[in-house]
C-alpha cells in the first residue's frame, strides 16, 4: 500500500528484504551521488540524521573510498546537548561516519557551547549555508508521529509553521515540542528541500503504514498545517525524493 501511495505521489520507492540489505543499498546510492558531485563540482555535501536506523548506513559510508576531504557533513537536526551527551546526534555521527576513510570530511556542528539559542542561530546558519549548495544528499528519517528532522507535529504553531514555510529565509530553527525532553535545533524545510537528492530511510511495517496514511491525507497536494511534517519534504519536487524501506 505504501509503495502505491509513494509512486502515486511521484516519489521513488526502493525496497530491500531486510534492514541490513537496505542500509547497503542506500549507502551505495549516497556514495555514488557524492562521487558524481565531486567529479562535477569538486566538492559535495551530505546531511544525515541521527538515531539507530541510519547508523548502519553511516558505518557503510565511512569505508567508502572517495575524497572525503572535499565533502562537508552536517545533521538534519540535533538535540540541544553537547557532544558526548548520550542523546547527542553529533556523537553518533563522529562514532560511525567520521571514521576510517571518512575521517577527513569536514563536519559542521549544529551545537554551540556557551551560546544561547538566539546567539547560536545565526552562527550555525552561516556555517550550514557555507556548505556546498545545493546539498548533494539529504538523508532523513521519520518518527511514528510523522515527524522528520526535528519538525514535530506537536510543536507550537508559532515555531513549526515558520520552520515549515516554503519561503522561509531561516536556515535553522529551534523547536520545543512537548513530546520530547530537550530543545531541538533543526534545518528548516526550505533548507532541507534545497538538495539534489532526498532519501527517506524507514524500516518496519509500522513506519510504512504511517507514511501511507500521511500520503492519503495529502491527496497529492502540498503540506498543510495539521498534516505529518514528513509530507513537506516529500510532496515538493517529488522526483528528487526516494523512500528506502525494508521490513
Amino acid at each position: 500500500m505504501a509503495r502505491q501511495r509513494v509512486e502515486g505521489a511521484g516519489l521513488q520507492w526502493q525496497e530491500a528484504a531486510n534492514a541490513t540489505e537496505l542500509a547497503e543499498s542506500l549507502g551505495k546510492r549516497v556514495a555514488q551521488c557524492l562521487q558524481d558531485a565531486l567529479e562535477r563540482d569538486g566538492e559535495a555535501s551530505l546531511v544525515v540524521s541521527g538515531g539507530s536506523t541510519p547508523a548502519p548506513v553511516l558505518r557503510y559510508l565511512s569505508a567508502v573510498d572517495i575524497d572525503w576531504s572535499r565533502v562537508s557533513v552536517t545533521l538534519a537536526d540535533e538535540r540541544w546537548v553537547p557532544p558526548g551527551h548520550p542523546d547527542s546526534n553529533e556523537s553518533l555521527v563522529r562514532d560511525t561516519l567520521l571514521q576510517d576513510k571518512a575521517a577527513t570530511a569536514r563536519f559542521v556542528s549544529l551545537y554551540r557551547a556557551g551560546l544561547s539559542e538566539s546567539e547560536a542561530k545565526p552562527v550555525v546558519a552561516a556555517d550550514v549555508a557555507g556548505m556546498h549548495q545545493p546539498f548533494t544528499v539529504v538523508m532523513l528519517g521519520m518518527g511514528g508521529d510523522g515527524h522528520t528532522a526535528s519538525l514535530f507535529p506537536d510543536a507550537a504553531a508559532d515555531e513549526l509553521q515558520p520552520a515549515m514555510a516554503l519561503d522561509a529565509t531561516d536556515v535553522v530553527a529551534f523547536l520545543h515540542p512537548p513530546s520530547v525532553t530537550q530543545a531541538r535545533i533543526t534545518l528548516t524545510r526550505a533548507c532541507l528541500l534545497h538538495a539534489e537528492n532526498r532519501f527517506l530511510h524507514i524500516t518496519g511495517d509500522g513506519k510504512r503504514d504511517v507514511l501511507a496514511a500521511a500520503l492519503d491525507s495529502c491527496e497529492g497536494g502540498q503540506w498543510q498545517p495539521g498534516q505529518a511534517p514528513v509530507l513537506g519534504l516529500l510532496t515538493e519536487q517529488p522526483a528528487k525524493a526516494t523512500v528506502f524501506w525494508s521490513p
